[in-house]
């Protein structure tokens, strides 16, 4: 059964209107990747033009909207295909948008999308 809460609470919980959707991702990288050049040219190209947030490293991590709003579905597919794009990216896999408060493992699951 759903609770019904004040808006104020809402806020606080970041549940309904004020979710924040973002997503997960996995790489693997070549054997001769430079993998600081990789995440310098990602946060660059990728992440602060479209004022995202990303935690992680080269290998992986997590892609949130920096603020209270979501990340879109073009922009997910804008990054995932600037990643796939990248000769240094062996392969690719990625969750689809998901609470990034909270998810559950079984929200988590990764579709690959390279290699």
């Amino acid at each position: 059964m759903a609770k019904t809460r004040s808006r104020r609470l809402r806020k606080k919980l970041r549940v309904g209107e004020f979710q924040q959707l973002g997503f997960l991702f996995e790489a693997e990288l070549a054997k001769d990747a430079d993998d600081e050049a990789l995440v310098d040219a990602f946060l660059a190209q990728a992440i602060e033009p479209r004022s995202l947030s990303f935690g992680g490293w080269a290998t992986g991590g997590a892609i949130d909207k920096l603020g209270p709003q979501s990340v879109t579905e073009e922009e997910r597919s804008e990054v995932l295909a600037w990643l796939a794009a990248r000769p240094e990216v062996a392969t690719l896999s990625a969750t689809a948008l998901v609470d990034m408060w909270y998810s559950t493992p079984a929200a988590q699951q990764r579709t690959k999308l390279k290699g």
